[in-house]
This record gives C-alpha cells, structure tokens and sequence, in this order.
C-alpha cells in the first residue's frame, strides 16, 4: 500500500523537477522556478518516508514474514 503512493508521490516530484537547479546562482532564479523546486523538494521527501514505510510494513519485500506466507502458499508445500 505506502509502494504504490511512494511511486505516485515520486511521479510528483519529477513532474515539478528544473534542470539545472544546483548549478543556477539563487539570485538568478525565477519565482517560477523556486516554487517548482520546493514542491519538487516537498514531493520527493515525501516519497521517501512512503518508501521508508513501504520497506516496514508492506508485505511485497522478502524479508517480511507475510511474503514468505505467501509465497509458501503459491509453491506448495516443500519437497523433499
């Protein structure tokens, strides 16, 4: 579940992204563009703690124990 919104937030982050930003001295920029790159910023950040809550709570990572239940459940029982 936090996947999916990490993926949606990340998609957010990218569509507000300026090239160039590091590089372009801050007197330099316009309004347009600091907007753009704190929404950018803002986005991104929250994309990550999505991820971040992605990696501890959503069963689709190996290490989780729900994932390992499923997995077992599709492949049968183990054969010896």
């Amino acid at each position: 579940m936090y996947f999916t919104i990490a993926v949606l937030f990340s998609g957010f982050s990218l569509l507000f992204y300026v090239p160039g930003f590091i590089d372009t001295a801050i007197g330099v920029l316009t309004f347009r563009q600091i907007i753009s790159e704190v929404l950018c910023i803002f986005f991104g950040l929250i994309a990550l703690a999505a991820f971040a809550r992605s990696i501890e709570f959503d069963p689709l990572w190996p290490w989780r124990p729900e994932f390992r239940r499923i997995l077992a459940a599709l492949l049968g029982p183990p054969r010896s």
